[in-house]
C-alpha cells in the first residue's frame, strides 16, 4: 500500500532479559530495567530489585550524613492502594521517600495518601511497534508521511550500528552543546556508555549520512521488549533534508524486527518544547501522562484531609484537561 524505499535486511540481536527473583512485565520504563540497575551498580550505585506491593521493583537507596536513609522509586507501575501508597516509606524502611509516578492512578493514591508533590506530571509519547510495515505507516500523521517520502528521495545513507561504550564518542559531543542550546539535561554519558559496555547491543544508533557527511542521528536504548529514544541530534543540512523521519521509520523497522513491542519516545508537552511533541506525535506515538513525582519524608508533616483532596482534585481535572490540550481537543472533559 505504501511504497516506502526498500530497506536493508535487518541482523536480529539477542534479547536483553536479565535475571530476576521476581516475575516482571518485559514493556516497562527504562529506569525499572535490568539494563538500568546493571549500569547504575557499575557506576557505584546502590540500586537493586525490591518486592513493593508485590511487584519486582527497581529502587535506589541512598544513606547521606546527617539526611539519613533516602530511596527513589522512579517510573513503576506499583497499582498502589490507599493502604500501599500510606505505608510505603515505612515498607522501605527509609526516612525520605521520592516516588515519579508512571500512572495517574499511582499519582492519586500517593495525593490521597498526604505525599508531597514536587514535580508536575509529564506528558509522554509511548509509540507501539507492529510486524506490518503497512500499519505502521498507516498511522503516520499525513505530514509525517510527506516529510518521510522528502527523506527517503533525498538520497541519505542511513547506517544502524551498536553505540561502542566510549563516553568520548562524537554523539555525545554534539548531544551536550546541543542541551545547551535548548536548555534541557541529557543523561550523562557516564551511564549510557556503562548500559553500551554490560550489555552489548542494547545501544542502537542510526545514523544518516547525506553525501559522506553526518546530518543526523538517532539513539536508542533496548531492554526487554521495549525501547528508549534516547538522543535525537541534526543539523542544519538534516532538517532540510528531512533525515529526521526517515531516521526514525528505519529505526521504527529495525527495532520492532529485533523484538521491539514500543518505542519510549519520551516527553512530548507542546506547552515545552511544540516542535519536537509534534514530531513524536506524528508518528502515530499515544499520549498519556506520568504521575509526577511525590515526596514522604519525616522532616515534613504530610499533607492535611482539605490538601489532599484538593491534590487529588487537579490531578482528576488538570492532568485530563493538559492531555486533551496536548491532543488538539480544548472541549471541556466530561
Amino acid at each position: 500500500m505504501f511504497d516506502f524505499a526498500a530497506l536493508p535486511e535487518v541482523t536480529p540481536a539477542a534479547p536483553l532479559a536479565g535475571p530476576s527473583h521476581l516475575p516482571r512485565p518485559q514493556v516497562t520504563a527504562l529506569q525499572q530495567s535490568d539494563l538500568w540497575v546493571d549500569a547504575t551498580r557499575r557506576l557505584g550505585s546502590d540500586a537493586g530489585r525490591e518486592d513493593v506491593a508485590g511487584i519486582s521493583t527497581v529502587v535506589l537507596r541512598r544513606r547521606l550524613a546527617v539526611v539519613g536513609e533516602m530511596a527513589l522509586i522512579s517510573r513503576a507501575d506499583l497499582a498502589l492502594s490507599s493502604d500501599t501508597a500510606d505505608s510505603l516509606r515505612r515498607t522501605l524502611g527509609v526516612r525520605h521517600l521520592v516516588v515519579n509516578a508512571e500512572t495517574t492512578n499511582d499519582a492519586r493514591m500517593l495525593a490521597k495518601a498526604g505525599y508531597h508533590k514536587i514535580f508536575a506530571p509529564r506528558i509522554m509519547a509511548d509509540l507501539a511497534l507492529s510486524p506490518s510495515t503497512d500499519l505502521m505507516a498507516a498511522r503516520l500523521s499525513p505530514k509525517w508521511r510527506n516529510r518521510l517520502r522528502h527523506g527517503q528521495s533525498q538520497g541519505l545513507v542511513i547506517q544502524r550500528r551498536p553505540l561502542p561504550a566510549d563516553t568520548r564518542h562524537w554523539l555525545f559531543k554534539a548531544e551536550a552543546q546541543q542541551s545547551l542550546r535548548l536548555w534541557y539535561q541529557p543523561l550523562p554519558a557516564e551511564m549510557i556508555a556503562a548500559m553500551a559496555a554490560i550489555r552489548p547491543g542494547s545501544a542502537q544508533l542510526f545514523t544518516a549520512y547525506h553525501l559522506g557527511q553526518k546530518v543526523a542521528a538517532m539513539l536508542f536504548l533496548r531492554h526487554g521488549t521495549s525501547a528508549t529514544y534516547q538522543i535525537g541530534w541534526s543539523n542544519e543540512a538534516g532538517r532540510r533534508l528531512s533525515a529526521g523521519p526517515a531516521c526514525m521509520w528505519r529505526a521504527m523497522v529495525e527495532l520492532q524486527a529485533m523484538g521491539a513491542t514500543r518505542i519510549d519516545l519520551g516527553a512530548a508537552d507542546p506547552a515545552l518544547a511544540p516542535g519536537l511533541a509534534h514530531f513524536k506525535r506524528g508518528t502515530g506515538a499515544r499520549l498519556r501522562s506520568l504521575g509526577g513525582s511525590w515526596l514522604d519524608t519525616t522532616w515534613a508533616r504530610r499533607k492535611g484531609q482539605w490538601a489532599r483532596r484538593r491534590a487529588v482534585s487537579e490531578l482528576d481535572g488538570g492532568a485530563h484537561r493538559h492531555l486533551l490540550a496536548c491532543l488538539g481537543d480544548t472541549s471541556p472533559a466530561q
